[in-house]
């Protein structure tokens, strides 16, 4: 079967495309909770596409993703775990700048590296794959006159109330409903999640989104900055008997100023392109960290399911997703807690594969997914913190 390709129609890969009210207080820095909603599909190769709605009243951002040439893809997107990467940059620098705006503190420039080490162990062609996730590296930087015990405080405080950083260190386990050729199938071996929120994509959205016209939102929302690692490309390994190591970097260089974070994201291999992803944490003219975290989980979870099918060759084609999480910050005697639920993920998919072929696909991209086992596995983030070039943390 084929699929369109993310630039068919020559739209920027990441853009707005249903201007909503504005974005959920949680994001602006205050408190309450919201749900946000992806939906998902393949498309061509291992180009994905995911539609990410901030809360009821939210705006619907439209990103795309795609994998490098490791994996034989095209290269025209970012990476899934970028996105990942890219959305723990926006959601907590934009609570540091919370804080910092909150204390009344002269800071002139935050830089911000993540690293993020993961790993697979088994093979996609015997079906025992497992993606596994190591605890990140979190280290910032301050340009300020301001003195260690305040920027140790505000970076304890984003820490505590980010829902990104809540979902690190909790093991949070996904489920799963399943649906095939339209019907759907009562899962024997994942967690079954409520079907009143079930929403097939392919029903909802008629035709292909479109920029919002007449509605500036943020330039480069992604961007491909044509730079490369140096050294020649190696097709990713389908198994080991021991580890394929992934590691992501990412980093970014904010102010007070602006509400917007670009983080420069890359997978640790050689030959491998560096992209752009970029936030606007309060300013509602760029989808927020979280909504990068939620496009992140959809699109590791569908390129598993393609190295599936692909290596299992499954008569299965059509995969699309509606997921839902939801976020929330919590306020008492002025410390604010965040919080992140389980993914709940609704899997439609078309074909001729045996019911148990549906169901053995779905379990296998589940425990091979990065991102799943990120969520599934508590984590505590390692943070390094340095203050005009010295180490305070």
């Amino acid at each position: 079967m084929r699929y369109p390709s993310i630039d068919k129609d020559n739209y920027p890969l990441g853009f707005l495309f249903i201007n909503g009210n504005e974005q959920p207080s949680i994001v602006k820095g205050g408190s309450g909770k919201t749900t946000f909603k992806t939906h998902a599909r393949q498309m061509a190769l291992f180009q994905k596409e995911a539609l990410v709605q901030e809360g009821e009243r939210g705006s619907r951002w439209r990103l795309s993703s795609d994998e490098g040439k490791h994996l034989s893809g095209t290269d025209l997107a970012p990476f899934p775990l970028g996105f990942f990467n890219a959305a723990l940059h926006g959601d907590l620098i934009g609570r540091i700048r919370h804080f910092a705006n909150v204390d009344n503190l002269d800071i002139k420039q935050i830089d911000m590296e993540v690293s993020n080490f993961y790993y697979m162990t088994g093979s996609f062609v015997k079906g025992d794959a497992a993606g596994h996730a190591e605890p990140p590296l979190i280290e910032i930087s301050f340009s300020a006159k301001a003195n260690p015990e305040e920027i140790n405080q505000i970076v304890a405080k984003a820490l505590l109330a980010s829902p990104f950083i809540y979902g690190y260190k909790n093991a949070l386990h996904s489920r799963f409903s399943l649906f095939i050729n339209g019907t759907q199938k009562k899962l024997s071996n994942l967690p079954n999640c409520p079907v009143d929120a079930a929403e097939d994509p392919f029903m909802i959205y008629k035709a292909s989104p479109a920029p919002k016209e007449g509605f500036k939102f943020m330039e480069n929302i992604i961007r491909k900055t044509g730079t490369e690692l140096e050294g020649e490309i190696t097709k990713a390994p389908t198994g080991t008997t021991t580890k394929i190591i992934r590691n992501i970097y990412g980093e970014s260089h904010s102010d007070l100023k602006s509400s917007r974070v670009i983080a420069d994201t890359v997978l640790g291999l050689p030959g491998m392109t560096r992209f752009e992803i970029g936030s606007d944490e309060g300013g509602n003219t760029g989808p927020s960290g979280l909504s990068h975290l939620c496009a992140g989980i959809s699109f590791c979870f569908l390129t598993q399911l393609h190295r599936y099918i692909e290596h299992q060759k499954f008569s299965i084609n059509n995969m699309r997703l509606t997921q839902t999480i939801d976020f929330e910050v919590s306020e008492e005697e002025n410390i604010k807690t965040g919080k992140m639920a389980a993914v709940d993920t609704h899997l439609f998919m078309n074909g001729e594969a045996s019911e148990e072929e549906y169901e053995r696909l779905l379990e296998l991209s589940a425990r091979s997914c990065y991102l799943h086992a990120t969520l599934a596995t508590p984590l505590e983030p390692k943070v390094e913190i340095c203050l005009n070039g010295n180490s305070i943390s």
